[in-house]
């Protein structure tokens, strides 16, 4: 990357290329205003117009399943976990936000392990109906 490219119209972020991760550029400015592109020179360049409509008409023709399966591995591949995380602010990262949701998955609540479980059998309520003791105490 030379210095003539460092500017204050484009943002450093992760993106996927061919299933990799890697460096790309958000345009903040031009023609390309919040596209995510590979070299920054592209963000002031000129738009081809016959790219754009035959791109267009590539889209439409593209069957309804490829577009489902395209979109499942764009959200839920392993590619793009990482670039979520990777692009994840500083301060999200830095604060635990970002590792809040696992560690709550960790911890399971309610569980307990068979040994202290209490089997009760169904019994009727009402008036005049005892309630039967647990067959099985606690074990601390």
């Amino acid at each position: 990357m030379k210095v003539v490219e460092i500017t204050e119209n484009i943002i450093p972020v992760w993106g996927r290329s061919k299933g990799k991760v890697v460096r790309k550029y958000r345009c903040t400015t031009g023609a390309r205003k919040g596209r995510i592109v590979a070299k920054p020179s592209t963000c002031t360049a000129v738009k081809k117009i016959g790219s754009m409509l035959s791109m267009k008409k590539a889209r439409r023709q593209r069957s309804a399943v490829s577009q489902v399966k395209a979109s499942r591995r764009k959200r839920a591949g392993v590619a793009s976990q990482r670039i979520a995380s990777l692009n994840k602010p500083l301060s999200q990262r830095r604060y635990g936000k970002a590792t809040a949701h696992r560690q709550s998955l960790s911890k399971k609540k309610g569980y307990k392990p068979p040994s202290t479980r209490v089997s009760r059998k169904a019994v009727k309520t009402g008036p005049g109906v005892k309630r039967r003791k647990p067959t099985r105490k606690k074990i601390k």
